[in-house]
């Protein structure tokens, strides 16, 4: 059916970011550069330029010293052993090659859940309706989930646009995303469901791709590939963009090779519709310690998978752009969100990990699973040596930031490989602001665990 022409209007972002990303850096990027640079020579050259080291002929009694610190030169060797075994197999992922013929497509329902998120919730409905896919093979629903802003009223204008590919369900109360994505998830018809963040653009492929890898019957969700959309708006979006490399592209794409990716982002996931409805019931009336379960949906729905066998996989060629918090608050508060949302799921499929839950590729997520919740209690061991020696020695501090400039400049030249600009070094940048500023969030997050509130919205 032909659609009805469409305003001009509606065809473009309505928010106006300071800049987006793709846009290549200008001259008043360099400082930061330069400056991080400069930081990195300088971290990694404390041990001569302090009273660390005596004499360049005292650097073995230096690296002694620092060794009997047992805890820390054990968390940096496993972390080091670690990254090598996600760099090894990362690399050797591949995503799935995407077809061109759409009569092999399967049919797809796009879901954008959303909540007070004004103008923007049009860039996620319009990149959906408008992507490369066969119209007659889409349907978008948008959910308002009680949003108290304007969000609704924008959502009817693109509606409007596009009547007939376009549901639209508005939600009298907010009951949170994992009831919104329920609404949606309730009346999808097609055979693979998309769940896209309302504060994220999909790349016009990005559909047709992440389909791709449900031609092995055994895949029940794939990962789609999250960058920063807001990437140059400030120094911390910049220092998040190169760190998304790390967290999401390296880690899931070593993942995937054992189809299981642990975390299904939000901002862009494909599940197998009879897959879904499977958990729908159990995932959406989840609790934890009494309370109902109203964040880490995306990780929660991942891990129901996995506990019926399903493997999760990643496909590096589907791609969304999405808001990252532009300040220090929330940043803090966006981190804090996702690792309680980790320590719940980690802790929910625990049991689970000890029966035959798969028959093939069962040994990697269990290892990882386990491991994940062992950094912890090292994560408190950690801290509490930070503060007790920092104290009393503020050069303690300095001794071990070279360490962890180092182990971030391996994981930079990942960054690198996957994109080939400058930017790269912003990831040491992340890791040392990481390393200074955020040591403070996983204990946190493990004290407050029972609270579920979203915090950034």
């Amino acid at each position: 059916m032909r659609q009805p022409s469409c305003n001009a209007s509606y065809r473009k972002p309505l928010i106006s970011l300071p800049a987006l990303d793709g846009i290549v850096p200008t001259r008043r990027d360099w400082p930061w550069m330069v400056g991080i640079g400069i930081t990195v020579v300088t971290l990694l050259s404390l041990p001569i330029l302090t009273d660390s080291v005596s004499s360049f002929g005292d650097a073995r009694e230096w690296f002694a010293s620092l060794s009997a610190h047992g805890l820390w030169s054990l968390l940096g060797a496993c972390a080091l052993a670690y990254f090598a075994f996600i760099a090894f197999h990362a690399v050797r992922y591949k995503p799935v090659p995407v077809t061109n013929d759409d009569e092999d497509l399967p049919t797809v329902t796009v879901i954008v859940p959303a909540y007070n998120e004004g103008g923007m919730v049009r860039n996620a409905l319009l990149s959906s309706v408008e992507s490369n896919y066969p119209e007659h093979k889409l349907e978008v629903i948008a959910v308002d989930d009680g949003s108290l802003d304007d969000t609704w009223d924008h959502i009817e204008r693109v509606a409007d646009a596009y009547p007939a590919r376009i549901t639209t369900v508005k939600l009298l109360e907010n009951g949170g995303k994992r009831e919104a994505l329920r609404a949606g998830i309730e009346r999808a018809q097609g055979d693979v469901i998309v769940t896209v963040d309302s504060d994220s653009r999909l790349d016009p492929g990005a559909l047709r791709a992440i389909v791709a890898p449900f031609a092995d019957e055994r895949v029940a969700a794939v990962a789609g590939k999250v960058l920063v959309l807001n990437r140059y708006q400030s120094l911390l979006t910049r220092l998040l963009a190169a760190r998304f490399f790390i967290t999401f592209d390296l880690v899931r794409g070593a993942q995937s090779r054992f189809g299981a990716v642990l975390c299904c982002p939000g901002a862009l996931t494909a599940y197998r519709r009879t897959a879904v409805l499977s958990v729908l019931k159990e995932w959406a009336t989840q609790t934890f310690m009494g309370s109902p379960c109203t964040i880490g949906e995306d990780r929660a729905l991942t891990s129901w998978l996995l506990r019926r066998g399903h493997r999760t996989v990643y496909q590096s060629s589907a791609i969304v752009r999405t808001l990252v918090p532009a300040a220090f608050q929330g940043v803090a508060r966006m981190l804090i969100r996702w690792e309680r949302g980790n320590v719940r799921e980690s802790l929910a499929m625990l049991p689970t990990l000890f029966t035959r839950w798969r028959t093939k590729d069962r040994w990697w997520p269990t290892f990882e699973i386990i491991t994940d919740l062992l950094q912890y209690p090292a994560a408190y061991l950690a801290l509490g040596l930070l503060v007790k020696h920092a104290v009393r020695e503020p050069g303690y501090l300095l001794s071990i930031l070279p360490f962890v400039a180092g182990i971030a400049l391996l994981q930079s030249l990942y960054c690198l490989r996957a994109e080939r600009r400058s930017d790269f070094v912003y990831n040491i940048g992340y890791s040392l602001f990481a390393f200074i500023g955020l040591q403070w969030i996983v204990p946190y997050s493990c004290l407050t665990l029972r609270d579920g509130r979203w915090l950034t919205r």
